[in-house]
């Protein structure tokens, strides 16, 4: 297994996978002279039509990937003081980032042709071909009084002799040598600092960001959308889907480095450093963010058309893989530049506006202090002395898309003021976040202004129903239901904002010091310490928030003791 890992991540898949599906290794090494590789993995393979080269028999460069020597990094930065109190600075800076092993690992370990497995399963029946024999199947060691055959040594794994592989969408990862430039960021920002009265400092700071170069999905071979087969064929599309695609034995996915993404943020900052028993700090922070992938890393953005995940985001951040022309509605001659365009979206994983905070006071109780400056030293022992630290974040919520797989008929977005609640199945309560699609013979109360649905499922069929269906003609005169399912929706993607929410943190504590050489801290925290909750994001199909949930942990409270000597 060593060895094989080793070999995976010194192959490239595909080489021109709209003519000829080849594995490329470096240099002059063919796939056939790596050793430790089963020659049944290869022959499994061959009986398929995959074929192998070396890096320099096709043109690559003879370690897979060119390099890149023209990365130029600069960096300038600049201050000057208007006067005594203000200071403004200026900065710019690009940078490069080589892709990690890990990533590279990530994105091939599905190719062929080492994903191939072979294996003994347990859970078969080794005396019926296939293993797949009623109740014998995924039972057969829990109801089968086990035989010689299956304990080592007689139970192996057959690696010789060459697997049957199926004939229709086998996948691979095709990396796309001629955008794979390093990914790059250039950041640039301007800053006024300004010392105010109270030992108050004020800073106000516009900081701009540009990525480029980043690792992007694109589609490559997909299945072509059964309706505009029908359309463009007059006839019915096929069972087997994979036989929509233009190569049906490969189901592909690309990555190339294409993506962007563009950040724009204004920031205010005020700080006191600690005097007079308090300090603190104040910050927000506004962010307009939009990208064509992910920022993680280690996701693919909405790796299908419409589907995505439940809440509607896209994937994780927002971005999405880049559609082929055979996958929009009328299957337009449009660029990759012009497709790529098509899944630049906001980010999902960083709120419009956010508020934070921290601070320490010291309480006024106790000697020298406002209340209790004359008690006694016990008195003054218990109830002087202690200190109040607050954290806090308030942030607005993350922007999020409506289900892809259904269309927008109007707008959908309602102002905070107008936002109706429900009662539906006799208890539960809703608000409607924004104009979904739901029943409203299902409502049993309403507070305030329903606003008419602007969300439905794409149609209309055949029989004139919109139920995700679109009714096509064929050239036989018979109306086909054609699913809406593999389009790219073009509607508008990750258009409207979530709930918001804010969470304060609390801490009391006092140092008790006993004589030079022990200090007893004693503390209680309190997580959450207004026991609020905070709303859990509406439905991205009904646009219903269900008001019965929260998001968010209720209070906590703990107390500790901590000696040190």
């Amino acid at each position: 297994m060593d060895t094989l890992h080793r070999a995976r991540h010194r192959l490239v898949v595909p080489y021109n996978p709209e003519s000829t599906f080849e594995v490329i290794s470096p240099g002059n090494v063919s796939v056939n002279q790596i050793p430790g590789i089963p020659p049944a993995v290869l022959a499994s393979w061959a009986g398929l039509g995959l074929t192998w080269a070396t890096a320099n028999s096709v043109g690559y460069p003879s370690n897979l990937f060119r390099s890149v020597p023209y990365d130029f990094g600069p960096r300038l930065g600049i201050a000057y003081q208007i006067n005594r109190n203000t200071v403004v600075r200026g900065a710019y800076g690009r940078y490069y980032v080589g892709m990690p092993l890990s990533l590279i690992l990530q994105s091939t370990r599905n190719n062929p042709p080492l994903n191939l497995r072979f294996e003994n399963n347990p859970l078969h029946n080794p005396n019926v071909p296939g293993g797949q024999n009623g109740a014998y199947f995924g039972s057969y060691p829990y109801i089968t009084t086990p035989a010689s055959t299956d304990y080592l040594p007689a139970a192996t794994v057959d690696t010789n002799t060459p697997r049957a592989l199926t004939s229709l969408g086998n996948a691979a990862t095709y990396w796309d040598p001629r955008a794979w430039d390093d990914e790059h960021q250039q950041t640039w920002n301007v800053t006024l600092e300004h010392e105010l009265p109270a030992q108050i400092g004020l800073r106000l700071s516009y900081i701009g960001t540009y990525g480029g170069n980043l690792e992007q999905q694109f589609s490559i071979d997909p299945r072509e959308p059964a309706y505009n087969y029908a359309k463009r064929t007059g006839l019915q599309p096929p069972i087997e889907t994979n036989l929509l695609r233009a190569v049906p034995g490969w189901g592909l996915i690309g990555l190339n480095h294409a993506g962007f993404f563009h950040d724009h943020s204004a920031q205010v900052e005020l700080r006191r450093k600690f005097a007079n028993g308090m300090s603190f700090q104040w910050f927000y922070t506004y962010v307009r963010a939009l990208t064509t992938t992910d920022p993680a890393g280690f996701q693919d953005g909405n790796t299908s058309i419409n589907g995505g995940s439940g809440n509607g985001r896209l994937g994780s951040s927002g971005g999405a893989t880049v559609p082929e022309n055979i996958e929009l509605l009328g299957e337009p001659n449009l660029s990759f530049t012009q497709r790529l365009r098509l899944v630049y979206f906001n980010n999902t994983t960083i709120p419009p506006h956010r508020i934070t905070f921290n601070g320490i006071y010291d309480l006024p109780f106790g000697r020298r202090k406002r209340f209790g400056n004359n008690i006694s030293t016990p008195l003054n022992y218990v109830i002087g002395g202690w200190q109040l630290a607050v954290i806090g974040t308030w942030n607005s919520g993350l922007w999020m898309g409506v289900n892809p797989g259904y269309v927008q008929t109007g707008k959908i977005r309602i102002s905070g003021d107008k936002r109706a609640t429900v009662t539906l199945g006799g208890t539960d309560l809703y608000r409607q976040w924004f104009a979904g699609n739901f029943n409203p013979t299902t409502v049993t109360a309403v507070s305030g202004t329903l606003v008419a649905p602007a969300v439905r499922p794409a149609g209309p069929n055949c029989s004139g129903v919109f139920k995700g269906q679109l009714a096509v003609t064929l050239s036989d005169g018979s109306c086909f239901n054609a699913p809406f399912s593999g389009f790219y929706n073009p509607d508008s993607r990750v258009n409207f904002i979530g709930p918001g929410g804010w969470n304060d943190d609390l801490s009391i504590y006092k140092h008790f010091n006993v004589k030079e050489r022990f200090d007893i801290r004693f503390a209680a925290d309190f997580f959450n310490a207004f026991n609020h909750p905070n709303d859990v994001p509406p439905n991205t199909v009904s646009g219903l928030q269900n008001l019965g949930l929260q998001a968010n942990s209720p209070r906590v409270i703990q107390f500790s003791l901590r000696l040190e000597y």
